[in-house]
């Protein structure tokens, strides 16, 4: 008995074990998907390391992999890792999971991936010599599938479930139309499905939910909708600011439609100069009730606006060859959920005032809240400057601060001087 338990303790110990690497940091995924007739042909290339619990096979010096028995492997790990990822419609009919033609292996620095040609000859090629050394994360897997579809002019939906593969999955996708148009998507984890290559009627659609659902996801917009609802107590007055704040962010989201990706630096200062904006429009609130405010609309649509087109450039993307459109639905939507947050406001504070012991001390009460909670923003966006590299640096916090404290001075010294300029031209004109 002592003998076979000391022979099964052996073989448990020399049997060689199995084990599921790390899932790696940052995984960059390349795809290419192309409408061809009665099929869709898709390429993928993913770092072989990726393939979580798929170790492949090494050789026994310096633990390079075996690549002239990693072949079934590699198909293997596509198959479940790839194939099993790929989440495609066309119209409201799920296409059938993609088949796996062709898995190559090849090094990490291969360049053939920077067009669908060039990666189609790659993974039609033979395969990597059986000499080559390269350890698996050195390693890339190619793969060639393809779905059957009804025809190549439908349109066409992808659902990105790539996530889990690393700790942070950026992915690279062009769609190449019949016609030969592509349209490139970048984007990091996994996005709500999209459609490959939208018409003008749906990046219409899609981008008024877009604007809507972006402005109840930024609190700043609640905010300034506050002290605007406090600062006008007649609808007139309410809806003839909300105008022109509405025109005012139009126009600088289309004046910057077409600019290139903002700065890290830059988007820190906008998001400070917004928070800073909600901290005046409180400070008007309390000082100056009911007054027309048209430079104030200017000023903060402008500013407000240009936070829209921060918000807007990942989103653009997906509204294919029609941005224009897909900006004009996006403001839509915006300018839409503002209004009808800003008229929910005025009503509510409204109300609340009517009941109130003593309206403007109420008002008061709650513009030094929200003044409260935009000077903490405003304060630690400014302080996210500090993360950006010395180089090409923007201005650094206190700067900032400074800076935008002196011109709400000075805005605050006009405004009165030309209240008190105001009044006294009244006084003098009565008898």
């Amino acid at each position: 008995m002592r003998i076979c338990i000391a022979l099964l303790a052996f073989l448990a110990l020399a049997t060689p074990r199995l084990e599921a690497h790390e899932v790696p940091d940052r995984v960059a995924i390349t795809m290419f998907v192309k409408a061809e007739g009665d099929h869709l042909t898709i390429l993928v290339r993913m770092p072989a390391n990726a393939l979580i619990d798929y170790l492949l096979p090494t050789l026994y010096e310096g633990n390079f992999v075996d690549l002239e028995h990693s072949g079934a492997l590699a198909e293997e790990g596509a198959n479940v890792w790839i194939a099993n990822l790929l989440d495609l419609r066309e119209e409201d009919r799920a296409l059938p999971r993609p088949t796996l033609e062709t898995v190559r292996l090849s090094r990490l620095n291969d360049p053939a991936f920077r067009s669908f040609d060039d990666a189609l000859a790659r993974i039609q090629s033979p395969p990597l010599s059986y000499d080559t050394r390269a350890r698996q994360e050195q390693l890339t897997v190619d793969a060639l599938l393809t779905t059957p579809i009804r025809s190549s002019a439908s349109r066409f939906f992808f659902q990105p479930r790539f996530a889990r593969l690393g700790v942070i999955v950026d992915t690279s996708l062009t769609f190449i139309t019949p016609n030969g148009a592509q349209r490139v998507f970048r984007y990091s984890s996994d996005p709500p499905a999209f459609e490959l290559d939208p018409g003008r009627g749906a990046a219409l659609a899609n981008f008024v939910s877009k604007g809507f659902a972006h402005y109840f996801d930024e609190t700043d917009y609640l905010l300034f909708a506050i002290c605007i609802a406090l600062l006008f107590a007649g609808w007139r007055g309410l809806l003839a600011f909300s105008l022109l704040f509405a025109a005012a962010q139009t126009v600088m989201l289309f004046a910057t439609l077409s600019a290139v990706a903002t700065p890290f630096w830059l988007r820190s200062i906008c998001g400070t100069a917004i928070a800073a904006s909600i901290v005046y429009a409180g400070a008007e609130a309390i000082i100056a009730h009911d007054a027309r405010r048209r430079v104030l609309a200017i000023v903060t649509g402008g500013i407000f606006g240009y936070g829209l087109w921060i918000g807007l450039q990942p989103e653009l993307q997906f509204g294919g060859a029609h941005e224009i459109v897909a900006g004009a639905g996006f403001m839509m939507g915006v300018v839409g959920a503002q209004f009808l947050t800003i008229a929910s406001c005025a009503a509510v504070m409204s109300v609340l005032r009517r009941f109130s012991l003593s309206p403007r001390r109420f008002s008061i009460v709650v513009a030094a809240l929200v003044i409260h909670l935009a000077w903490r923003r405003l304060l630690e966006r400014a302080d996210g400057l500090a993360l950006v590299p010395s180089y090409g640096r923007g201005p650094d916090a206190e700067s900032l601060i400074a800076g935008m404290l002196v011109v709400l001075a000075l805005v605050a010294v006009v405004s009165l001087r030309r209240r008190q300029h105001a009044a006294a031209t009244s006084d003098a004109g009565q008898p």
